[in-house]
Formats: structure tokens, sequence, C-alpha cells
């Protein structure tokens, strides 16, 4: 019977568990959010990946802790409820996958942060953060 190489498998099961870990380890919730955003680097490769959160007085969105861009291009990471990929997940509550980002006029790009690279290339995937089932997010 032949084997499967459950090594990619196994490394997202350690992923999820470091997550967990990293999320329990303190109490400070910044720290902790900069750490699961630094374990995906490591077990995913993802280059790049931001938590967003919404203000519920103003439907603005804002990065609130951000791996692999400036802070200059985290500032500039501002979106309205319905506005890009960001805000339409925000907005509906569904996840977002994003196979080829030059393909995807909902993909604003508004940090910058993927200027000068192959965006044919380049995939993005967003999920909704809900509390209960409230989007905040």
């Amino acid at each position: 019977m032949p084997t499967k190489d459950v090594s990619p498998k196994l490394d997202e099961i350690t992923c999820l568990y470091e997550i967990t870990r990293a999320i329990h380890a303190t109490l400070d919730l910044r720290k902790a959010l900069y750490k699961v955003l630094d374990l995906l680097s490591d077990y995913l490769g993802m280059n790049r990946s931001s938590i967003t959160l919404l203000d519920p007085d103003t439907s603005e969105i804002h990065i609130e802790v951000a791996h692999g861009i400036s802070t200059k291009e985290k500032m500039r990471g501002r979106y309205k409820l319905g506005e890009g990929v960001t805000g339409r997940v925000i907005e509906t509550g569904r996840p977002m996958a994003v196979p080829h980002i030059d393909a995807e006029p909902l993909f604003l790009d508004r940090t910058g942060a993927r200027r000068g690279i192959d965006k044919s290339k380049t995939s993005f995937v967003c999920v909704p953060i809900k509390e209960g089932r409230r989007v905040i997010g």
C-alpha cells in the first residue's frame, strides 16, 4: 500500500497548534496577533498578511496588525464597508479567495505593498473575524 506524504498536513496541524498556544500564552492581544501572523508566514509561506478590524461607529476598516508590510503601507490600508475584497468580506461575513490578484477588480492594493511584483502569480485570501454572529474584522 503506497504511503501518502503527510508532511504538508502535519505542518498545517502544527501551525494551528502553535497559533492556539500563541493566543493563550499572553493577555496582550496585539502581541498574540503579531505572533499568529509570524506563524502563518513560517508554516504557510505567506509573504504578507494583516488583520483588519471594523470600527462600528464609522464603518471604516483599518489594519490592526501586519506582517511583511511597512508602517507607511499599513497606514494606507483603510477601507469602507463593502469596498474592495476586505470590505466585501467584512460586509458579507463570507471568506473570499483570489487566485490571481491581477484579475480581480475588487483587489485594490490600497497599501501598495504589492507594487513591483508579478500580480498574475500572487493570490489573496480574506476570512472574516466573527464575535458570535457579528463580523468585527
